[in-house]
This record gives structure tokens, C-alpha cells and sequence, in this order.
């Protein structure tokens, strides 16, 4: 075929033709952009997933570890796995001793104690600000709180174990002399600010 042939067809090529061809998608171009979207949805769905496990993994830290400053007044019962957090002020002004085969544990202060005429050696001689109790049945707080035998004098629901509910009671007489009387009650005062640490007591 001659060129004046070939120009000669292609004029006459239909003008809704020409129009038809100008409007087909670009299909290259089309499959780029879904390979762009579907590769920035994949990107975004991982980015979610990272941030959601950082996330998880600093609040789940936060509700498990429990830190105890090393200048922490402390006394552990390792018997049963439980420490007492101490306020600070009874630094040096707190002793502990186990009484009844180890289902009570008395804190009490040394120099109340002795101003009392009691001593280390001589077991409920006075001074003591409170002590913890083992009562053979399983309790719940709201059960304690409810009142019963164990009622005999002002205590609080510590834990329940295999072995029992562990309670802690208020001395229900008198401890101390008139000269200590104010320490002992500021230092009564403070019971309730004792907090509890419990190890594998369910063990």
C-alpha cells in the first residue's frame, strides 16, 4: 500500500472512533495506583499492630511490676509470703515476732515495750500495735466486713489462701505507758496506711 493509500483510509477513520480511543482507561497506570493502596493499607494495618503491642506491653508492665524503694520499711513473712509496707516514720521504732506456731505475727515497739517492763525475750509484754491472725476458713472481704466469730476485736481482711483468711487485728488493750502514749497512738494512727505485697501464697 502506497502512503497516499494509507493517509487516504485513515481519513477516513470515523471521528466517534478517535474519541473512543482517547477515553480508554490506562490500564498500567491503573494497576500501579491499587498496588500503591494496597501496599499503603498493608503498611498502616502492621504500624497499627506494633503501636498496639508497644502499647499493651508498657500497660501491662505497668499493672504487674510493683516497685519497692530499697529504703522501704518492710517486714516479710516469708512463711506465708506476705510483706508489710511500712510508713516511713516508724523507721527504727518497730520489732516483729511470731506467736502460736506461726498463725500469729505481732509488730510492736521495742521502747514502748520496755518502757512497760516487757522485753524481746518475753512474748506479749507490751507495746504491740497490731498483729496478724490465721483463721482456718476460707473468707471473703465481704464476709470479714459482715462481721462473725472472728469480730472479737477491730480487724481487717488481709487474705485468703489455701491455708485460711489472714486478718489483721488492732490491739484491744491497753499497750502503753502514760509517757509513750503519744507515739504509740501516732504510730496507730498509721496502721491503715500499711499496704501488703503478696508472693505465690496460693502455691
Amino acid at each position: 500500500m502506497k502512503k497516499e493509500q494509507l493517509s487516504k483510509h485513515i481519513g477516513n477513520i470515523d471521528d466517534r472512533l478517535v474519541q473512543q480511543a482517547e477515553h480508554i482507561p490506562n490500564y498500567a497506570r491503573l494497576h500501579r495506583q491499587k498496588v500503591f493502596k494496597r501496599f499503603s493499607a498493608i503498611a498502616a494495618a502492621i504500624a497499627l499492630m506494633v503501636c498496639s503491642f508497644t502499647v499493651g506491653t508498657v500497660a501491662f508492665a505497668k499493672e504487674t511490676v510493683v516497685e519497692v524503694p530499697a529504703e522501704q520499711e518492710t517486714i516479710e513473712i516469708e512463711e506465708i509470703g506476705l510483706t508489710l509496707l511500712l510508713p516511713d516514720s516508724w523507721k527504727g521504732k518497730y520489732a516483729f515476732e511470731q506467736v502460736n506456731d506461726f498463725k500469729e505475727y505481732h509488730v510492736y515497739n521495742p521502747a514502748i515495750r520496755e518502757a512497760m517492763g516487757g522485753n524481746s525475750e518475753t512474748l506479749l509484754s507490751g507495746g504491740m500495735l497490731f498483729y496478724i491472725k490465721l483463721w482456718d476458713e476460707q473468707l471473703t472481704k465481704e464476709q470479714v466486713d459482715a462481721g462473725g466469730e472472728w469480730s472479737f476485736a477491730r480487724c481487717e481482711y488481709i487474705m485468703t489462701t489455701k491455708n485460711g483468711t489472714y486478718l489483721l487485728y488492732y490491739a484491744s488493750d491497753v499497750q502503753f505507758t502514760p509517757e509513750t502514749m503519744t507515739e504509740y497512738r501516732q504510730m496507730a494512727s498509721e496502721i491503715s496506711d500499711i499496704r501488703f505485697a503478696v508472693g505465690n501464697v496460693l502455691e
